[in-house]
C-alpha cells in the first residue's frame, strides 16, 4: 500500500533491516508472500554460518586475517549450502530471479537477488559488508578494521578489485565521477534501488502511474542512481503516451465536461512529458551506462565462471 512504501522510505539508516524490507516488497509480486517464515529463513542461515565461522576457526586457530569471517561466510554459502548464479536466466525475466524469497527458495539468483542475500546475511552477522552499483549489477564491499576496503562478487563469492569491474563492466568515467557507479552505498540507497525494482514489477503490469511514483520515492533515497532515472524516464514517456491515446478517444462534442476532460488529460500529458525529459537528462548528467548489448551477457558469463575460479582459490574449504 502506498501507507507502507512511504513507511519504508522514512526508515532511518539504522531501522533498515534489509532482509524484511526485501520481503515487504516482494509481497506486492507474491502476495501471499509468507514473510516470517522466509525472515526465520533467513535468520536460520545466518546462525548457521556463525556456528560454522566459529567451527573453522577452531580447527584452524586462523584468527588474525581480517577477512576470515568473509571466507568462512563465502565457503558456507557457496560451497556448503550450494548457492549459484542462475545461468539459465541470464536477464533475470523470471520474477524468482528479481526477489528475495526466489534465492532462498531454488539456491539460484541473479546479480541482484545473490548480492541482497549476502547484504541480508552479512547486516545479520554483524559484518560491515556494504552494497556497490555497478551498470546492471550489484556487488558488496567489505570494510576492513584498518580501513581499507574489498570487493566481494557475490554471484560467486570471489574478489574483485575496481579496475576489473570498471573494465568488464564497460563504466563510462562520467559515470564515476558522478558516483552513479562503484561508490559504497548505504542501506537507505539500497532500499532505494529496491523500491525501484517494484517500480519496474509495475511498469511490467503497464501501470505506469504506480511505477513513476515507485521511481520518484527511490530516487529521494539513491539520488545517484542513474538507470532509475533513465527507468523513470521511460516510465514517464509511457503515461504521456497513455494520456494522449485517452484525449484522442473521447468524443469531438461541445460539452462543459468533456472540454474539461480534454484539458485534464492534455495537462497530465504535458506534465508527465516534461518529467520524462527531464529524468533522462539527468541520467545522462550522471553518466548512465548504455542499456546491455546483445553479446553484454555472455561477457558476464565468463565474468561469473571467472569469479568462479577465483573462488575455488581464495574461499575454499580451508578458510
Amino acid at each position: 500500500s502506498d501507507a507502507e512504501l512511504e513507511q519504508l522510505a522514512s526508515l532511518s539508516e539504522e531501522e533498515v533491516d534489509l532482509g524484511e524490507v526485501a520481503l515487504v516488497l516482494a509481497s506486492e509480486a507474491y502476495p501471499n508472500l509468507d514473510i516470517p517464515r522466509y525472515v526465520a529463513q533467513l535468520d536460520r542461515l545466518a546462525a548457521e554460518i556463525r556456528r560454522f565461522t566459529e567451527q573453522m576457526r577452531s580447527r584452524t586457530r586462523s584468527v588474525v586475517e581480517p577477512d576470515y569471517v568473509i571466507r568462512a561466510m563465502n565457503t558456507y554459502l557457496y560451497k556448503r549450502q550450494g548457492f549459484q548464479y542462475d545461468r539459465e536466466d541470464m536477464y533475470a525475466l523470471q520474477l524468482k530471479n528479481r526477489y528475495l524469497n526466489g534465492v532462498l527458495d531454488t539456491k539460484a539468483g541473479s546479480c541482484t537477488t545473490l548480492p541482497l542475500l549476502y547484504l541480508v546475511l552479512a547486516q545479520r552477522l554483524g559484518y560491515p559488508v556494504y552494497p556497490v552499483a555497478a551498470p546492471q549489477h550489484l556487488f558488496c564491499r567489505y570494510r576492513l578494521p584498518d580501513g581499507t576496503e574489498q570487493n566481494i562478487e557475490a554471484t560467486a563469492g570471489g574478489w574483485s578489485p575496481d579496475e576489473d569491474y570498471i573494465r568488464d563492466l564497460e563504466i563510462p568515467d562520467r559515470g564515476l565521477q558522478r558516483g552513479a557507479y562503484m561508490e559504497t552505498m548505504t542501506y537507505r540507497q539500497l532500499l532505494g534501488d529496491l523500491i525501484a525494482e517494484n517500480g519496474g514489477y509495475w511498469a511490467r503490469q503497464r501501470d505506469f502511474a504506480r511505477a513513476v511514483k515507485y521511481y520518484t520515492i527511490a530516487l529521494q533515497l539513491n539520488s545517484k542512481a542513474a538507470e532509475v532515472w533513465r527507468l523513470l524516464g521511460r516510465a514517464a514517456r509511457s503515461l504521456t503516451n497513455q494520456y494522449l491515446i485517452m484525449e484522442s478517444d473521447l468524443p469531438q462534442l461541445a460539452n462543459p465536461t468533456l472540454d474539461a476532460t480534454h484539458r485534464l488529460y492534455m495537462r497530465y500529458a504535458t506534465q508527465y512529458h516534461r518529467m520524462s525529459k527531464e529524468a533522462k537528462q539527468k541520467a545522462t548528467d550522471l553518466g548512465v551506462a548504455p542499456p546491455a548489448q546483445a553479446n553484454y551477457w555472455v561477457r558476464q558469463k565468463q565474468l561469473a565462471q571467472a569469479a568462479q575460479q577465483r573462488t575455488n582459490t581464495k574461499g575454499g574449504e580451508n578458510p
